[in-house]
C-alpha cells in the first residue's frame, strides 16, 4: 500500500473497546493494537474507551492512566467518542438530564486529560416524536448545555447524527449557538441505514459545519460496522459531493476491528474514495 502521507494525516482509526466488557488489560490491549497500526500508517486514533458506562461507571481514573501512558509515544492527533447509549440531556425528567450531563462532563474531563482535539456525542434527537414542542425543547436545552460545556473546556464538540431523518435540526441548533467549537460529525453508515435523505443533502446543508466523519458500511438496514465496499453505500457519489462543496474533513475508519480498518483503507486507496482522490 502507497499511502500517501497527507491522505493519512486525515484519517483516524477506532478501536472498539466494547468487547472487552471494561476489563482494564484487554482494553489497554486493544488500544495498543490500534495505536500501533496508526503510527505504522501515519494516521491516528479516535478513542471508543470512554463511550460506554462500563468504563465511566467502573475504576475510570486508572483507564485514563493507562490510556496517556499508551499515548506518550504517539505520533497522531487524537480524538475521543463520548457516552451515547440512553444519554438525554434534554429530557423532561431533570434526573434522567442530570445523570446525562454528568456523564457527558466526565468524557469532557477526559479528553481534556487526553489531550483530545474532538469530542464526538450522538446528539439523540427522537424523529419519532411528532411534536414541535419535544423539537423546540431539544434545541434550546442543547444549545444552552453545550454553550456552558464549552465555555469551560477548549475540546471541539462534535455532534453525530444517528436517527435523525434529515440535517435540519443540527442546523438550526448550530445557528443558536453560533461557535466554531461545536460542529457535526456526519456518520455514513447512520444515514444510509436512517436518514430520509442522502447524503449529499446533509453535505449541501451543513457544508463547512461539517469537519469531521465517520466511515463504515452497511446494507441499509442497520449500523453493521461493515468494512467499506462490503455494503451498499456509493463512495463515488460520497467523494463527488465532498469535492462539489470544496470540504475536505478528517475521517474515521469506524470498523471496529484491524482487519476491517486495513481492508477498508486498501479500499479507499484503490477506488480513490476520498480522501485517496486528493492531489496534495
Amino acid at each position: 500500500m502507497k499511502n500517501g502521507k497527507s491522505q493519512m494525516s486525515l484519517i483516524y482509526v477506532q478501536p472498539r473497546i466494547w468487547k472487552s466488557k471494561g476489563i482494564p488489560e484487554h482494553a489497554q490491549y486493544c488500544l495498543n493494537d490500534f495505536l500501533n497500526f496508526a503510527n505504522v500508517h501515519g494516521c491516528n486514533v479516535e478513542l471508543g474507551t470512554f463511550a460506554y458506562a462500563e468504563a465511566l461507571g467502573g475504576n475510570w481514573r486508572s483507564l485514563v492512566r493507562g490510556h496517556q501512558r499508551a499515548l506518550s509515544t504517539f505520533k497522531g492527533k487524537v480524538s475521543l467518542h463520548g457516552v451515547f447509549q440512553d444519554i438525554c440531556i434534554h429530557s423532561n425528567d431533570s434526573k434522567i438530564a442530570k445523570i446525562s450531563k454528568q456523564r457527558i462532563l466526565r468524557n469532557m474531563y477526559i479528553a481534556q486529560s487526553l489531550s483530545a482535539k474532538y469530542v464526538v456525542f450522538h446528539a439523540n434527537f427522537n424523529p419519532f416524536i411528532y411534536s414541535e414542542l419535544y423539537k423546540n425543547n431539544w434545541i434550546t436545552r442543547n444549545a444552552s448545555f453545550w454553550t456552558k460545556v464549552l465555555d469551560s473546556y477548549d475540546a471541539t464538540v462534535l455532534l453525530e447524527n444517528f436517527w435523525e431523518p434529515s440535517p435540519e435540526v443540527f442546523n438550526t441548533l448550530l445557528t443558536e449557538v453560533n461557535t466554531p467549537r461545536l460542529k457535526i460529525c456526519l456518520d455514513t453508515g447512520h444515514i444510509n441505514a436512517f436518514s430520509k435523505v442522502p447524503f449529499e443533502e446533509w453535505v449541501t446543508i451543513l457544508n463547512k459545519q461539517v469537519p469531521y466523519v465517520h466511515f463504515s458500511d452497511n446494507m441499509g438496514d442497520s449500523d453493521q460496522h461493515l468494512a467499506i465496499g462490503r455494503g451498499n453505500i456509493n463512495w463515488q457519489a460520497f467523494t463527488v459531493a465532498l469535492k462539489e462543496h470544496k470540504i475536505n474533513p478528517e475521517i474515521v475508519l469506524e470498523t471496529e476491528t484491524i482487519e476491517k480498518t486495513a481492508e477498508s483503507l486498501s479500499y479507499l486507496e484503490k477506488n480513490k474514495v476520498y480522501p485517496f482522490n486528493q492531489q496534495f
